[in-house]
């Protein structure tokens, strides 16, 4: 019996807009939550910006947010599992970036800041501009980052390229950190968490939790950083439209986001 589904948001659960849940995908998850399964979201983002997907899903039980850096009870409004960066690991890396042209967001107590003078920064036409701007009314944009970061605990940090040179040269810098672990959910951005962080650590300190085993878990992602969930769960089913690296690592494969593939799986692993 499936126990837990963890479902990444964008290129996922979300359609190509990045912010609606269709009706067919509603419903297969409100059958599977009946059924006895907990509904978690696996995403990149922080609590403050993962904007009305709840209110569009409300089986959703958990939320493992910054690339698993905390996992929060909803209900209870409880975080179950956390590791957070210090802000003395991450001060270096921050005084470089931000000598770059690179536009970041840095997570700290699910709120997402950002430097108001980098927004210029920010690849156009990479993302739908209405997304991008829902995104942006969410986050925290201040004067003096560094100010605000300081002595705090930082969840995550991903920073945006419109120049491939840039992001290499940034990618090849954190590389160099055996201390933290570096994805990339888009070809525009780089995001890192504490090493051995990612959302399938995140998954397997929620089953210590909540009593349950890899075997009883499904997980569905499209991108570099959903890996580690779709090889810890039993049942990891990449996208249709997922990278090919993603699919090699993956037990199934579904339908495209755009094709209700999270409600197809549902329907043809749990019948229901």
């Amino acid at each position: 019996m499936i126990k837990l589904i963890a479902l990444d948001l964008d290129g996922t659960l979300t359609s190509a807009d990045h912010m609606t849940v269709t009706q067919k995908t509603r419903d297969a998850l409100k059958r599977a939550h009946d059924s006895g399964a907990k509904i978690s979201i696996a995403t990149g983002r922080t609590v403050a910006i993962i904007g009305d997907i709840c209110q569009q899903v409300p089986e959703i039980d958990y939320v493992i947010y910054s690339n698993g850096a905390g996992v929060l009870d909803r209900h209870n409004q409880k975080i179950i599992y956390s590791k957070f960066m210090p802000w003395e690991l991450v001060a270096p890396i921050y005084d470089t970036l931000n000598t770059m042209p690179t536009f970041f967001e840095v997570y700290v107590d699910g709120v997402s800041y950002y430097q108001l003078d980098k927004t210029k920064f920010y690849p156009k036409g990479a993302l739908p501009q209405e997304f991008v701007d829902e995104l942006l009314g969410k986050m925290s944009g201040v004067e003096d980052l560094r100010a605000v970061l300081e002595g705090n605990r930082i969840e995550k940090f991903t920073a945006y390229f419109d120049d491939r040179a840039d992001y290499d040269k940034a990618w090849n810098y954190l590389s160099g950190f055996d201390e933290l672990y570096l994805a990339s959910s888009l070809p525009i951005s780089m995001e890192f968490t504490m090493a051995n962080v990612n959302k399938g650590t995140a998954i397997e300190g929620m089953c210590k939790v909540l009593g349950i085993t890899n075997a009883e878990c499904m997980a569905f992602g499209d991108a570099g950083n959903d890996i580690e969930m779709l090889e810890f769960c039993k049942y990891g089913v990449a996208m249709g439209n997922a990278t090919d690296e993603c699919k090699r690592h993956a037990r199934f494969v579904t339908k495209a986001n755009t094709e209700d593939g999270i409600a197809y799986a549902i329907e043809q692993i749990m019948e229901v």
